[in-house]
């Protein structure tokens, strides 16, 4: 019993030992600790302070441009020397051409960017990457992302018929120019891409003839009036609606399904469907989106051949068609995702209800704004996409003021020469979103 008694003495000695020894240890591990636990906490804390003040940060590397918010930019910027803190609002930071928001963290704000359903590509609800780098080069992601869905795809079809354009058309109104000043237009106002298919043409237009080119000639093809007098529009083969399979379209003057496409000289240079074609001019640019958007978004259920957008007429529908009403404009109320807001018929309106004011306080992104002559898209921010000229950006900067004595819109764009811009069809397909 006693020998029991001191083994457990023995045995507690050498707990309470061990125990002073473990005490000491941690005693002089937290010691050791202390200085780097505050400095720890210094630094936290300095960082906590510094993102309250600053709640962005740009990537401002080479060929970045992303504003992030202030934790995600700190996490994946690696280099300290693209780093740009900033308490600037978004809106004055996007101001910047080269600044976009960050698709992942969104620089912190919700947007409405999880849009269409991708099963070819197995990606359900996301931009794909097309579709981001088509936004990217009309307006930034924060803007787009601020629309609803249905506007959202609108404008995703006008920027596929603006960017075919771009990369693609070479005049404006051409069909009198000879190959000498086209090819000087071509040069100097109109993109790499289109001058490529400028000088492509050229080629297949020698083999057709089966000579050389003369510099004088007019050998663009362009559109004749139902009295088959020629116009200066040039007609240009469209991939775009060709690989979309949409319907080929009748000729209603030769009740044929393909036209002859010829010169103003009346030279034969090739044979196309008449859909599969647009023209280099303001309101067939217009007619053109309008044809994409119906046949891609509205009509996409039904079969190919029924895909000609209720029949609208890329060749014939003149800038006096988006005046007001007309069989043009009906055809877009008809869909019931487009209307006509005139303003002069507004104006008399607003005199019995004072809410219709609201509908023309100011522009929409989507609108198509017309002025006599000449109609163009607004998409917000001072920009605009049209065709009222050769051109080899996207966009076109213009800035618009409301008069105050008649309710129209008035641009600072010397070309508009004072002219105002009397009547919107805007697109309403979203409104009703939850």
């Amino acid at each position: 019993m006693k020998t029991k008694f001191l083994l457990n003495k023995k045995k507690y000695r050498f707990i309470i030992i061990a125990l002073a020894m473990l005490l000491n240890c941690f005693s002089c591990t937290k010691e050791e600790r202390k200085e780097a636990i505050n400095s720890e906490m210094f630094e936290t804390t300095d960082n906590n302070a510094e993102s309250e003040k600053y709640k962005y940060i740009i990537n401002i590397g080479e060929k970045s441009g992303k504003v992030h918010t202030y934790h995600h930019g700190m996490e994946i910027i690696e280099n300290p020397n693209h780093i740009f803190k900033t308490n600037e609002s978004l809106e004055e930071i996007l101001k910047n051409e080269k600044y976009d928001i960050c698709l992942t963290c969104k620089a912190g704000v919700k947007l409405n960017l999880d849009r269409y359903e991708k099963t070819n590509d197995k990606v359900k609800n996301k931009l794909i990457d097309d579709e981001v780098n088509l936004i990217n080069k009309f307006m930034n992601m924060y803007e787009f992302g601020k629309l609803d869905t249905e506007t959202q795809k609108f404008l995703v079809c006008l920027f596929e018929v603006g960017e075919w354009y771009v990369d693609n058309v070479y005049t404006y109104q051409g069909g009198n120019e000879t190959v000498s000043s086209v090819n000087k237009i071509s040069n100097e106002l109109a993109s790499q891409s289109a001058n490529r298919r400028w000088e492509d043409y050229k080629k297949e237009y020698e083999q057709v003839v089966k000579r050389k080119i003369n510099n004088d000639e007019k050998v663009l093809p362009i559109v004749y009036d139902k009295n088959d007098r020629p116009t200066p529009m040039v007609i240009y083969r469209c991939e775009l609606f060709r690989n979309a399979l949409y319907g080929k379209g009748s000729d209603d003057d030769t009740k044929k399904w393909q036209r002859t496409l010829k010169t103003k000289d009346r030279v034969e240079v090739a044979t196309e469907w008449k859909n599969y074609c647009v023209l280099d001019d303001c309101s067939k640019f217009a007619t053109a989106v309008y044809y994409h958007y119906i046949n891609k978004e509205i009509l996409n259920n039904v079969v190919s051949d029924k895909r000609t957008a209720y029949d609208i007429d890329l060749w014939g529908t003149g800038s006096d068609k988006f005046l007001g009403k007309s069989e043009f404009t009906d055809k877009l109320v008809g869909t019931k995702v487009f209307e006509v807001l005139k303003i002069d018929d507004i104006n008399q309106k607003i005199k019995r209800d004072k809410t219709i004011k609201e509908k023309i306080k100011e522009l929409k992104p989507g609108d198509l704004i017309y002025r006599k002559g000449h109609v163009e898209f607004y998409i917000g921010n001072d920009k605009v996409i049209s065709w009222g000229r050769i051109h080899k950006t996207y966009t076109l900067s213009k800035r618009f003021e409301k008069g105050k004595n008649d309710g129209y819109f008035y641009s600072n764009d010397e070309n508009d020469e004072g002219i105002p811009f009397t009547t919107i069809i805007r697109f309403i397909g979203g409104e009703n979103e939850e």
